[in-house]
């Protein structure tokens, strides 16, 4: 992206005049408009590093030695609460590991299916963790979608690559408790939740056993034996304080004068981060409380306490080395406990007094780090990783105490191969003692990234940091020529089926996404009577300012120089249509000094492009042009898939045929999503009846209305004042997108006019639903959908016609049972389990081991029109082109009142 008028200088002064204006975290961006950040300029800041609350959190977390680690499948699966009382009430060291990322669930807020709402839910389970004080890990399993035993999950998923992946995150994390979500019964529900819960219980063992998965501990791990197994109660968030006999009780609704609401309520706030599932949770007052149940323990009086019968004290652990060593080590301790405690008891009336005896703290530490352990084995091993992370932790509390704050920032967010962009760090010194000899160093993830220093202001001339002052760093950082777009590090290569691969960099494996490619660290001395070095890191950040919004953050991103992308990326022509069809081809750059050249669109044979090619000029960063191409076919259509692949050549010669899309809302990360510029036309045997007006009301996001377009039909989508008022005269059938009555008000609103519009003759096609519609009573007759609502889940379960001979089998398309074959992910979801007998249902299908359901596909003569409930999974075959439900639904939207109500009167 182009820099602001004043980074054009070239100055490094400018630069940081730009920068340090004011004391507050100041812009370093353009100012920005609010559509060119529609995500980040409403992005909630995530509470830093600084000041007496981040310090008091952090000095619950100095003296014990508590970890837990949570397991479950999915995205929302996690007790929120436990893990907020246990991170910031009991400053335990908790993690979440999800199974998947919920690929193959549903997207509430926006388009994105698949590998895409992978990277949202991916990005909420950070958000929530960044409220609730834990870490977030996956494992390689790519939620396939909705099972129904985990027998059907571990059959997509390899058992022991899955098991592997789980002891893995054991092994990193060191938990002393593992606390299991599910059971790994039927009673947990869906199948990947049994699948979890089989996992946990085998993991607990399996980690601690060094003949497991030894290729583990040839990269560097150890195995690791966590001391209890605990599974989440069913019990979830009473307001009773008494627990249930043989459970655990965990109070999460006790005032937390720190935070100033309770830790429950923080989990709220962290459970609300799972937008594209909806789950925005009221934060109420008062007490209120959850459970854990004891599942397995090796140590005594495991069911007293989360912790009960572990020994998480630092001296326990210098317990376990030689006896002299121990006991120097545990004399240490004390001291370092007893500066800890003090600096918690003056936090409160005098920060800088508690930055004084973390000082202290953090002395006793690098003592007993430095003079070393003299021991060989685990325990010494553990003990200095321990120590370590408690060293990281004291120097956090110290600057957050203090008011020492650490910023790197890039002037750009956006960078291309070859791009030089500068970069400022800032140390401001807000405590009352002076950063002695402070230096900033940018570190860097990959070959060939070019750092250099510019300058540095606001250091005394003794080198000292004032109290009160700022210092800023200048750099220039060239990317590589041959610099990767920032593409996640678990999608660079395609999928293993239900799993993805895992990259040759271990450090990665199991983390939500790939760290900064940059990260400025500072290191300084601090005297207060006692000297200790101080040393923190921060990854670079690009720092907006929306006028209307105020100050927004990114982060740093490499995208390609020039981006081809291809609209449509999928297609579907009806073989009967020889005409010309256009296609857009939508260039990019982000280069700041732009890019010109030719772009042409590559068809396959028995196919013509029009023109062959066309020019573009993009003059500068953010620039961005679309060329229209027709395309059509100069033979015979064939059924089957042909494929347009679009290839820029740059002025320079280099060719590009590669696009991305940013995935970016405003409560999560922002990614980059790569994909080639293709385009896959499939060739379908479809026709739709002639002359049809449709209006299409958009459910919870879905690609209907494209769908349904590229059949030939003339459609449009309907707006909120058209839904609100009726207004569907110009039609002659309406079709309502998936789950439009939970997430349209104006559809429930509009619910008498829509069944009116079918009373006077037309059709309405109404995709599946949740409880909200059926407990609402909007379908024409009575329609129940039960709990839990009847489903489809194995794609490839045959399907039964009721009624070979109704219309919606016999025309415009005749189906046969082949037009079943191909279908993706579930046959459908949310059938009606009752209804009227007005009702005629048309389908007969099930899930292995479970009675025929009928529910999948209702229709009825309302009035003069027709109404359809069909809660077959449409919207996932659409997204991958299957023939079969193109033909179904053109069937359906193509359906003559007259010819059903002749239908149903034989």
């Amino acid at each position: 992206m182009a820099a602001p008028p004043i980074l054009r200088m070239g100055s490094l002064l400018a630069f940081l005049a730009l920068l340090t204006i004011p004391l507050l975290p100041p812009p370093l961006a353009p100012l920005a408009t609010l559509d060119l950040v529609p995500g980040a300029a409403l992005r909630a800041q995530v509470p830093e590093d600084v000041g007496t609350v981040a310090a008091g959190l952090l000095l619950r977390r100095l003296e014990g030695v508590k970890r837990v680690l949570m397991i479950g499948a999915h995205p929302d699966d996690e007790d929120s609460g436990f893990l907020a009382e246990m991170a910031l009430g009991q400053g335990a060291e908790t993690a979440y590991l999800s199974l998947t990322r919920g690929d193959g669930g549903q997207n509430l807020i926006g388009p994105e299916l698949f590998e895409g709402l992978g990277v949202i839910r991916t990005g909420e389970l950070e958000a929530a963790r960044a409220l609730d004080g834990g870490r977030q890990y996956f494992t390689r399993a790519f939620d396939f979608g909705y099972s129904k035993t985990a027998a059907e999950a571990l059959s997509l998923w390899p058992r022991e690559a899955l098991l592997a992946d789980v002891v893995e995150v054991i092994r990193r994390f060191r938990p002393q408790v593992v606390v299991s979500v599910f059971s790994g019964t039927p009673s947990d529900g869906h199948g990947h939740h049994q699948a979890a819960g089989v996992m946990t219980r085998e993991a607990f063992r399996a980690a601690g056993d060094p003949e497991r998965f030894p290729e583990q501990l040839v990269e560097g791990l150890e195995a690791w034996q966590p001391l209890k197994l605990l599974q989440t109660s069913r019990r979830r968030f009473v307001p009773e304080t008494q627990p249930v006999n043989g459970e655990i009780d965990i109070a999460m609704g006790e005032m937390d004068r720190l935070l100033g609401r309770s830790r429950f309520q923080i989990a709220m706030d962290s459970r609300s981060q799972h937008r594209s599932q909806r789950m925005g949770a009221a934060q109420p007052l008062g007490p209120i409380s959850s459970g854990v149940v004891l599942v397995d323990a090796l140590v005594p009086n495991a069911e007293e306490g989360v912790f009960s019968g572990v020994d998480t004290t630092l001296v326990g652990l210098a317990s376990e080395l030689p006896a002299v060593i121990g006991a120097g080590v545990a004399m240490r301790l004390g001291a370092y406990r007893s500066a800890v405690g003090r600096a918690r008891r003056s936090l409160g009336s005098d920060p800088h007094e508690a930055a004084v005896h973390l000082l202290s703290a953090a002395r006793a530490l690098d003592t007993i780090l430095e003079e070393g352990l003299d021991a060989e084995g685990v325990a010494s091993r553990h003990l200095q990783r321990t120590l370590a992370e408690k060293r990281a932790l004291v120097t956090r509390a110290l600057a957050s105490a203090a008011g020492v704050v650490f910023d790197v920032r890039a002037s750009d967010d956006l960078l291309v191969p070859g791009q030089t962009v500068e970069v400022a760090a800032f140390l401001w010194n807000g405590s009352a003692f002076g950063l002695r000899d402070p230096e900033v160093m940018l570190g860097r993830r990959g070959d060939g990234w070019e750092v250099t220093r510019t300058g540095v202001e606001g250091l005394g001339p003794d080198g000292i940091l004032a109290p009160g002052t700022l210092a800023t760093w200048g750099f220039e950082v060239e990317v590589p020529a041959t610099a990767e777009a920032s593409r996640l590090y678990y999608l660079r290569e395609d999928r293993d089926g239900a799993m993805y691969r895992w990259p040759e960099d271990a450090s990665l494996r199991g983390q939500p996404r790939d760290p900064a490619t940059v990260s400025g660290t500072v290191s300084f001395g601090v005297g207060a009577g006692v000297d200790a070095e101080v040393s923190l890191e921060k990854p670079w950040r690009f720092v907006g300012l929306d006028q209307a919004l105020g100050e927004f953050e990114e982060p740093v991103l490499v995208v390609p120089r020039v981006s081809v992308r291809v609209t449509p990326t999928r297609a579907v022509w009806p073989a009967r249509v020889s005409s010309a069809r256009p296609v857009s081809v939508s260039v990019r750059t982000e280069a700041d000094e732009g890019a010109s050249g030719q772009v042409r669109l590559e068809p396959p044979a028995g196919w013509r492009v029009v023109p062959a090619e066309q020019e573009f000029v993009l003059s500068g960063a953010g620039s961005e042009r679309t060329l229209t191409f027709e395309v059509a076919p100069t033979d015979q259509l064939r059924t089957g898939v042909h494929g347009l692949r679009a290839v820029a050549t740059g002025s320079d010669g280099e060719t590009y045929a590669d696009g991305f899309s940013l995935v970016d809302y405003p409560h999560i990360e922002r990614a980059v999503m790569l994909r080639d510029a293709e385009t896959e036309i499939s060739v379908v045997d479809v026709r739709v009846r002639e002359g049809i007006r449709l209006g299409y009301v958009m459910g919870t996001g879905d690609d209907g209305l494209e769908a349904i377009r590229q059949m030939g039909v003339d459609v449009d989508l309907l707006t909120v004042d058209q839904v609100r008022d009726g207004d569907f005269d110009a039609y002659d059938v309406l079709v309502l997108g998936v789950r439009a009555y939970e997430a349209r008000e104006e559809v429930r609103a509009a619910n008498e006019q829509i069944l009116d519009f079918a009373r006077r003759g037309g059709v309405v096609v109404n995709q599946y639903n949740q409880y909200e519609f059926s407990n609402g009573g909007y379908a024409p007759h009575r329609l129940v959908i039960g709990r839990p609502a009847p489903r489809v889940s194995v794609e490839t379960q045959p399907v039964r016609v009721l009624r070979p001979d109704a219309p919606v089998f016999t025309s415009p398309n005749r189906l046969t049972a082949d037009d079943f074959d191909g279908w993706v992910q579930e046959r459908g979801l949310y059938f009606a389990s009752e209804w009227d007998d007005a009702f005629v249902p048309l389908l007969e299908m099930n899930d292995p081991g479970e009675p025929a359901r009928r529910g999948s596909l209702l229709v009825s003569s309302v009035g003069e029109g027709v109404y359809v409930y069909a809660a077959l999974s449409f919207f996932r075959q659409w997204s991958q082109r299957v023939p079969g439900a193109y033909r179904l639904f053109a069937n359906l939207i193509s359906l003559n009142p007259e010819a059903w109500r002749t239908f149903e009167g034989r």
